[in-house]
């Protein structure tokens, strides 16, 4: 059953893809090295509801980004069981990155945060397959998930903020950019923006974005006329 998603909005209106969301949705965190390019990759991904970004990992108690003791830079998401699962998007996580090179700092680790034993299970399993299919090492760890602390506003759906005229029309949509945050519209639009996605899968989805018909045709031509980035393993 479909929920509707709440928070205000300046006009009172929302985009489409915002108004229904499933009645059951999932969390993974995962880490790929920063967390700008994962943004992207997973707002873009079929059956994603929400991304944010943020610090896990570690000890010290709210972290920043100028003082992020032992933490990592993750992504978290929301997605819908019914349309994707956790070891799909596990696949599209260790596709996503170069697992097979260690990272040079802790905070750019790849590593999945685990919230259940499924989700460890499944984690370990995938792992073991994509070691054996790239005959490497994968210097991806396996953690149980601690808290998670959200990151500074302007780390959140990093591309579209980047966009004058795209995060000008999400804010009069969505003033509070907690709300903007868990858009999936703005999410959908910060992975066009950051080159995931296909001129196939927008057309299937931008009506449901919100936008005025001038931006919308400016986000096919951005698809258009630039190289996508296909990171899923199949």
């Amino acid at each position: 059953m479909a929920s509707i998603r709440t928070g205000k909005t300046k006009d009172g209106t929302i985009p489409p893809i915002d108004a229904l969301l499933p009645g059951k949705t999932e969390t993974a965190t995962l880490a790929l090295g920063c967390f700008w390019g994962p943004d992207s990759l997973f707002g873009c991904t079929k059956g994603v509801v929400r991304t944010r970004v943020g610090y896990t990992g570690g000890t010290l108690k709210n972290p920043t980004y100028q003082n992020l003791g032992d933490h990592v830079e993750t992504v978290q998401l929301d997605y819908d069981t019914d349309k994707t699962s956790f070891e799909k998007l596990l696949w599209i996580f260790w596709g996503g990155h170069t697992p097979q090179d260690r990272a040079w700092k802790r905070q750019y680790m790849s590593a999945v945060f685990f919230r259940d034993e499924e989700q460890e299970k499944l984690a370990k399993e995938v792992k073991a397959r994509v070691e054996e299919r790239l005959k490497a090492r994968l210097f991806t760890e396996v953690f149980p998930l601690s808290e998670f602390y959200m990151a500074e506003d302007y780390h959140q759906k990093y591309h579209l903020q980047g966009e004058p005229d795209f995060i000008d029309e999400f804010s009069l949509i969505y003033p509070n950019i907690k709300d903007l945050i868990a858009s999936t519209a703005a999410a959908r639009v910060n992975g066009y923006l950051g080159g995931y996605g296909t001129d196939e899968s927008l057309e299937a989805e931008i009506g449901g974005f919100g936008l005025s018909p001038e931006q919308a045709n400016k986000l096919r031509d951005i698809v258009r006329g630039s190289k996508r980035y296909n990171p899923i393993w199949v």
